[in-house]
């Protein structure tokens, strides 16, 4: 008995061991963290020091719900790489043990704030490269972004310490504000910087051609041309542009002389003016332009001022047309428009007796009829004289040595269109009309047109005339002489008429007394052939032909020498 009950005791004391060590292997100590760092750098590797790490690791760490890529693991120490997809700057860090699901740490963790120190100039050009310097940026540029005045900057290159950018073009204001983001947050700096100024250091185009180019160079200019401005002589102009470069599309005026005198240039507040001496060298200059006008009636000088009766309005034969007139003195060689006069209905021909008065000839489409007023441009008083017939259309009209000449023209009756032969005076000093002899004038040749507006010019006693789909001009002398000459009337200027040869698309101008001629710029003239000359300079009207001040008419100045050799 005593045998048994000792091999019982023995066995108890087995299992009873054995159940003792079990125990002991399953309970294992809790991992610890020892020590972890509160702050780092996206794409960092950081440190986080453990006691009790399971055999096996079975750990895994998060920071927010972005796993974080584990680079090594020990007993004591886990090295992980801060994920660069975290959205926030203030992530929560998680380590859990795979093992037991069990949050090991849960804590705050903070990305450096970038830190700006300062930067690598203290004024800055565009296109030119420049650091900014500081601390905890980044070292890919997809994480970094750097704004200048609130306008995306270019990255040339980027580091935890330096940033190299650009400046964009998109600014408006010299004091440049710099704000980075990196590492999931924003920084401005309150550190000055500047833009450079914008320099012109001369101008390589040594003439000027209107539509051509001119070409500046200089330093500090925007390349994006919609950030800064050019100006040639105070007008503004279409250009582009690089650092160094300006290329300027010269406008056609208004100028007052054949050079470029100034050029100016503006951008981000910053303006640069270059004093220049740049021959233009086109035949003729813009001194001025009108908006949405019709010039139907010859420009003629008054006291040293020229007028021109100007319509607005789009239905002749309604009279919903409105003229004024418009006046240009040579001292700003700029149009007015004159309150005295104004006008609603349809003028059909406008002719000034060289003396003070202009005779308007005007439809009434309601009776078929015309009517003839005088005005006077010394006190702009308008009288109604009468016709010695009121339905005479297309007449040859015009007013020479204190007469009015109204001269043929057509009768339209119902359709039945014939010409007319008689022939009128009107003379200013008796207030009356005569019938002239049919012989009168004779060599005035008529069609089934009629004669048609003149064009007409008072030049050294005599008048000269064009009319109709004539390419005659005819001289009429003080005793009524007339002679004719194989040209278009255009002006007249010292001793001698001008001008031009068949269709009025010539570019060539003649004296129509010597034949001699001389060749204009391409495209300078073409149909156009309303001239006046004030002040000894030449002027006419031209559609506009430029990019600049489209749909306008411009008042061209020509050179006055161009026609030294044909004088």
């Amino acid at each position: 008995m005593k045998l048994h009950y000792t091999f019982i005791c023995a066995a108890l004391f087995l299992i009873s061991f054995s159940l003792s060590s079990c125990t002991a292997d399953d309970e294992l100590p809790s991992v610890e963290i020892v020590d972890y760092p509160q702050e780092g750098l996206l794409g960092e590797t950081i440190l986080v020091q453990l006691n009790h790490v399971p055999e096996g690791g079975n750990l895994q760490v998060f920071f927010d719900a972005e796993k974080a890529q584990v680079m090594f693991l020990s007993d004591t120490e886990i090295y992980v790489v801060i994920p660069r997809s975290i959205k926030t700057a203030k992530p929560i860090l998680k380590i859990i043990n795979l093992i037991t699901n069990e949050e090991i740490l849960k804590a705050t963790f903070s990305l450096k704030a970038p830190v700006i120190s300062g930067y690598s100039l203290k004024e800055v050009s565009f296109d030119q490269v420049f650091s900014i310097q500081g601390d905890n940026f980044d070292v890919i540029d997809d994480y970094v972004k750097v704004y200048v005045n609130n306008q995306l900057a270019n990255i040339i290159k980027v580091g935890y310490k330096e940033i190299k950018i650009s400046l964009p073009y998109a600014i408006s204001n010299s004091n440049l504000q710099i704000k980075v983001e990196a590492q999931r947050q924003e920084i401005n700096s309150t550190i000055g910087l500047q833009l450079s100024n914008p320099i012109i250091t001369g101008v390589s185009t040594p003439t000027a051609w209107i539509r051509g180019e001119l070409v500046v160079d200089g330093s500090g200019f925007n390349p994006n041309d919609q950030f800064g401005q050019v100006f040639i002589n105070g007008i503004k102009c279409y250009y582009t542009a690089q650092n160094t470069q300006l290329k300027i599309s010269t406008p056609p005026g208004p100028f007052n002389d054949f050079k470029v005198n100034s050029i100016s240039y503006t951008t981000a507040g910053l303006t640069t003016i270059f004093d220049a001496n740049i021959p233009i060298g086109n035949d003729a200059i813009m001194v001025d332009y009108q908006s949405d006008i019709n010039n139907i009636n010859e420009v003629f000088v008054h006291k040293d001022k020229a007028y021109n009766l100007t319509s607005f309005g789009d239905n002749f034969f309604n009279e919903k047309q409105d003229y004024v007139l418009y006046e240009f003195t040579a001292s700003d060689e700029k149009w007015k428009q004159i309150n005295s006069f104004h006008y609603t209905g349809a003028i059909v021909d406008a002719v000034y007796d060289g003396n003070e008065n202009l005779y308007l000839y005007k439809y009434i489409s309601s009776s078929g009829t015309y009517v003839l007023t005088k005005l006077n441009m010394n006190s702009f008083v308008e009288t109604t004289l009468s016709l010695p017939y009121n339905k005479i259309s297309s007449p040859i009209l015009f007013a020479y040595q204190s007469n009015l000449y109204l001269l043929s023209g057509v009768n339209n009756i119902n359709g039945d269109i014939s010409i007319r032969t008689e022939k009128y005076k009107y003379s200013e000093i008796s207030e009356s009309w005569s019938t002239l002899s049919p012989n009168s004038f004779s060599e005035l040749p008529l069609s089934t047109l009629g004669g048609g507006k003149c064009k007409y010019l008072h030049f050294n006693n005599n008048i000269y005339l064009n009319y109709g789909s004539s390419f005659k001009t005819y001289k009429i002398t003080p005793n009524l002489s007339v002679s004719d000459y194989g040209y278009i009337l255009s002006f007249g200027y010292k001793d001698a008429v001008i001008g031009r040869y068949g269709n009025s698309n010539s570019e060539i101008l003649y004296n129509i007394a010597t034949n001699a001629q001389v060749i204009v710029q391409n495209d300078l003239i073409q149909f156009n052939n309303n001239y006046f000359v004030l002040n000894d300079q030449i002027y006419f009207f031209k559609n506009s032909w430029t990019e600049y001040f489209q749909n306008t008419t411009y008042t061209q100045k020509l050179r006055p020498s161009i026609l030294n050799g044909i004088l």
